[in-house]
């Protein structure tokens, strides 16, 4: 995922990334559990919450 500023993402875009990371962890919340599942589930959980914020950062705007 590349890095992004409010300044350079659209709506649009937020939207996207934001549905797209939903999905993968539903996808990794449905797999087996072991170390790297979680590892790889807490880290997208963290991109996901770093994009809502932008996102209503964005809609306060």
């Amino acid at each position: 995922m590349s890095n992004l500023t409010l300044d350079n993402i659209t709506m649009e875009e937020l939207n996207k990334r934001i549905n797209e990371l939903r999905d993968t962890l539903n996808e990794i919340c449905c797999t087996d559990q072991n170390t790297e599942v979680e590892e790889e589930r807490l880290i997208t959980s963290r991109n996901l919450d770093e994009l809502i914020v932008k996102y209503m950062m964005r809609i306060e705007r």
